[in-house]
This record gives structure tokens, C-alpha cells and sequence, in this order.
């Protein structure tokens, strides 16, 4: 039932083009019903109804309606609860919808009549529940194309209300004309003929030779429009309508707002004393927006202000509602290997718990902030030394190896050697690497045989790097970095090292930040 009723209130007024006898087109020339096997079909190709003995069942075989037929007409009609909720009439020739009728509580309450000229709607009547004309509104088109140029609404004293213009190409709105009640001109207001977006609007006072003018904005791309160094309005942040509800909901508990935030909705009273009322007022009193909704944003805060306009696209001060959104604790777990697989074993956002089963149960050794060296099981036979970094919020963030010390020559050979090794491993499972390798002073650069000269004194870095991508990061495994390089304390032996970076690693060291 429900289904039927949201396809039926998206009824639009529009041209119709083709019809088919088993077809009755709505009100436009897109949306209809087939009739096909005793089943109704709506134009996505989904069952509607069973038909049987012209009574209509849903999919789940409750009764919703009848489907009559004649020779001239074709009548459905719809129900809930055994009261009529809906009727429409479709001409058994064309299938074009020519009456539609609307109910509350089994009574009518508006009927609308569709008048066609050579399968064009040319007029629709509406009248009210004592059958009496409240309005109604004429179609003109383009004698070339066939498309619509112009939808002329009238009031029931026949007088003009609106005229909506219409690009004959696209079909796009380019103009709308509002009327007062001796027809003077109200308001004028332009679109742009590609993408519908308002471009200015033109106000008519009794009191006034010209009009003013009014310029819309112009959001960007992503739906931004920019006020200042720390604010900026979107049109895109949020739905006003839907506020209500959320602010309800959120007096409980935090909604869940998107994958990295919550947030909680007041009805907040904007005055003169929050911050970025300027800019609100500003735009109040100089412009109209081409949006329904716009939210007032802080880049520096992590609160916003949405506000509704009014019919003249005025932003309306009393709508305000605030959200403040309260970043989720990152959800790492798609990134999470089975036990004993990862980097020596460990695996991103682990706890304290799981490194100490992942080192055999052996007890981390905590030297400082969120650092412990620990013993892994799954151990590489160069290193002697683990450190990681293990986090209360996000877990563990970072891993470093130091190998045992590597006795070697004056040319750094043998060092070099082990380092090339790792090195092809790493690039087999990871892929390509940047290499580093820069000489602080030209005095090393002499001989080669200083190279170990060079990384004792630290005038050389000698590193490889990785980095996660859009489009390797899966081959990561919650890996954002590594980085491998040679350290010397000594002239005649030098130590590898080797780092990885996790992704909740920035929310560790955010989380540092945040308590400064």
C-alpha cells in the first residue's frame, strides 16, 4: 500500500507525448501503469497489484483497491482501511489520466480535470470538496519542438497568479513571473537555462519607480560559498526539515550523522551574540540563496548553524537549529589480520591484551607515554629490538624493529648488503619504494671509504619509504607508512631499523593534541 501512495504523490503536471492502450499515464509524460496478466506494473517494472475480478491485492495479497473498465474509461481506485483514499480516471482510448480525485476520511477533498488537445495537456481545473473552481492552470508549447514554453496559473476569480516560463530546447525553468491582484508585477525571477539554478530576482513595490534587484548565490561544486577565513555557508550540510526529528532523537543520545561523526541537533536562538551572526545578517539584508536549507560553518569548530529560508529565499533568523558533531572513535577492524598474522605479528588497533598474547603472553615493557618493547613470537631473525606504541582509545598506532648490531667495513658493505635484502622483500609485498640517499658535506663524498665515517658522524641518510595510496591501501592492511634506513654509532658496525605507521596512527597523535 504504501509503495501505491508514494508513486501516486509523485503525480507532476507535465506534457504527454505517446500512449498505449494497456498503459494509463499520470499526469505527465514519464510515470504510468500497464496493465499486463492481470498485474498492475508501475513504470519501473514493479508489481503494484494483482488484478482478479477487477479488484486490485497487493503483493502480499491484501485488498487496496479496484481497477474498472469500459469502453470509454478506465477507473482505479484506491483504499486503506475499506475508505477510499484516492481515484483516478484514464480515457479507455489514449490511457491519458483525465480526473483525479483525492479523500480524507472516505470524503473528498480536492478533484483535479485534465483537458487535452491533440495528446497535449493544455489545462488543469482544481476543484474544492463542494465541487467549486479554486484555480486552474494552462499549458502553451512550441509549435517546432512540442515542448513545453509556459504553465499560466490562475486563481478562482480567474485572475493571474504566476507565469513559469521554459527553455523550448532543454526544458528547464528560466523564468518565473509572480503577480499582485490588479495583475501589476510582484516579483520576476531568472534561472539559468542549462542548470535550473536561480540567478536573480527583480522585487516591484507600489512606492518604487524600479525594482530591486536582488543577486542569488552561487554555491560551488561541493555546495560551498565562501564568507571568510573561518566561516563558509553549505548548502549540502544538512536537511531542515529532518532537524525536528533529529533534535528529538538526539536529546537521548548522539544521532549517528555520517562514518566518522555523531552529532547532537538543538533549536538554538541566533542573536547578535553568536559567532558568525555578521555573516548571516549580511546575507539577510543583501541577498537571496539558491537553496532551500543553508548551514553556517566554522572551520575552526566543530559547531554549525542551519537555518531554513522563507518563500522569498530569505534566510529566516528563527529557524536556526545548531549540531555539534562529536568525532566516532575510528572503526579499524576491516584492517584486522587473523592472530600471529601482520607486521611481526601484530595487526592495527590491537590492545594491550592482544600484543601481550600476540609476544606469547609475555608482559609489555612499558618505557614511556605509549611506548613498550616487546617480544614477538612471529620475530624476523635481524631484529633484536621491538618497540610499539599502543594507545587506551585507538590501540596499537606504530611498530619499530632495531636490529642487532652488523660488524662491517669501512664502506658500509656488509651493512648494505642485509639492508638490500630487506629491501627486495619489502618491494615484493609492498611494490616500489623512494629511495634516499644525501650527504650533509662534501668532505664524505671524497672516498668511498668513508661512507661509514658518514652515517657514525649523521651527515648521511641512507632510507627507503613507503606510502599507502587510494590505490594500494588494501595491500597495506592498515598500514600508512614504513620506512626502513642505517644508523651507525660506530665506524667498523651500524643497525637497521624499520618503521610502520598504522592509519589510526594520526588519531593517536591527535588524541596527544587534544589534551594541551
Amino acid at each position: 500500500m504504501k509503495k501505491i501512495i508514494n508513486f501516486i504523490l509523485f503525480l507532476s503536471i507535465n506534457i504527454f507525448t505517446f500512449a498505449f492502450p494497456n498503459k494509463l499515464y499520470l499526469a505527465d509524460n514519464e510515470h504510468w501503469f500497464e496493465i499486463k496478466n492481470h498485474t498492475l506494473y508501475n513504470d519501473g517494472g514493479e508489481i503494484v497489484a494483482n488484478i482478479k475480478d477487477d479488484k486490485l491485492y497487493d503483493t502480499g495479497d491484501i485488498y487496496i483497491g479496484t481497477l474498472i473498465e469500459d469502453t470509454t474509461n478506465v477507473s482505479l481506485n484506491l483504499f486503506e482501511n475499506d475508505k477510499a483514499i484516492f481515484c483516478f480516471d484514464f480515457d479507455g482510448e489514449t490511457g491519458f489520466m483525465t480526473k483525479a480525485v483525492s479523500y480524507t476520511d472516505g470524503t473528498i477533498d480536492s478533484i483535479v480535470i485534465y483537458t487535452y488537445e491533440k495528446e497535449r495537456l493544455t489545462k488543469t481545473t482544481l476543484y474544492n470538496s463542494e465541487n467549486i473552481v479554486i484555480g486552474y492552470e494552462e499549458y502553451l508549447y512550441d509549435k517546432k519542438s512540442g515542448n513545453r514554453t509556459k504553465t499560466i496559473n490562475y486563481d478562482e476569480n480567474n485572475r493571474l497568479k504566476t507565469e513559469t516560463e521554459f527553455d523550448s530546447k532543454t526544458g528547464k525553468i528560466i523564468k518565473i513571473l509572480s503577480y499582485n491582484e490588479d495583475a501589476s508585477l510582484r516579483r520576476q525571477t531568472t534561472f539559468d537555462r542549462n542548470t535550473e539554478n536561480p540567478i536573480e530576482r527583480l522585487v516591484y513595490t507600489a512606492n518604487s519607480k524600479k525594482p530591486t534587484k536582488w543577486t542569488f548565490l552561487q554555491f560551488d561544486e561541493e555546495g560551498k560559498y565562501s564568507l571568510g577565513d573561518s566561516f563558509y555557508l553549505s548548502s549540502t550540510m544538512c536537511k531542515h526539515w529532518q532537524l525536528v526529528v533529529y533534535a528529538e532523537k538526539s536529546q537521548e543520545t548522539p544521532i549517528d550523522w555520517n562514518d566518522n561523526y555523531s552529532a547532537v541537533i538543538r533549536k538554538h536562538e541566533f542573536t547578535k551574540t553568536t559567532d558568525g551572526y555578521i555573516y548571516i545578517a549580511n546575507l539577510k539584508e543583501k541577498h537571496y540563496l539558491s537553496s532551500t536549507t543553508i548551514t553556517l560553518c566554522n572551520k575552526k569548530s566543530n559547531t554549525c548553524y542551519c537555518f531554513s529560508t522563507d518563500e522569498n529565499d530569505e534566510i529566516d533568523i528563527s529557524s536556526c537549529y545548531e549540531i555539534e558533531f562529536i568525532k566516532k572513535a575510528a572503526d579499524y577492524s576491516t584492517y584486522r589480520k587473523d592472530k600471529g598474522i601482520g607486521v611481526f605479528g601484530f595487526s592495527i588497533g590491537m590492545t594491550y591484551d592482544e600484543v601481550k598474547e600476540a609476544c606469547g603472553g609475555s608482559e609489555p615493557e612499558h618505557i614511556a607515554d605509549n611506548r613498550y618493547i616487546v617480544k614477538p613470537k612471529k620475530s624476523h631473525p635481524l631484529f633484536e629490538k621491538y618497540i610499539v606504541w599502543i594507545s587506551d582509545s585507538v590501540g596499537l598506532y606504530y611498530i619499530k624493529g632495531i636490529s642487532r648490531d652488523i660488524s662491517t667495513t669501512s664502506y658500509g658493505t656488509e651493512v648494505k648488503n642485509k639492508f638490500n635484502d630487506l629491501l627486495s622483500s619489502l618491494e615484493k609485498k609492498y611494490g616500489k619504494f623512494k629511495m634516499t640517499d644525501t650527504v650533509k658535506s662534501d668532505y664524505y663524498l671524497k672516498d668511498n671509504q668513508y661512507w661509514m665515517s658518514a652515517m657514525r658522524d649523521g651527515a648521511r641518510t641512507y632510507q627507503a619509504n613507503w606510502n599507502a595510496t587510494e590505490d594500494n591501501f588494501k595491500d597495506f592492511n592498515g598500514v600508512m607508512s614504513i620506512a626502513i634506513g642505517i644508523k651507525a654509532d660506530y665506524s667498523i658496525s651500524a643497525y637497521i631499523w624499520i618503521e610502520y605507521a598504522f592509519l589510526n596512527a594520526l588519531d593517536a597523535e591527535q588524541e596527544k593534541d587534544d589534551v594541551l
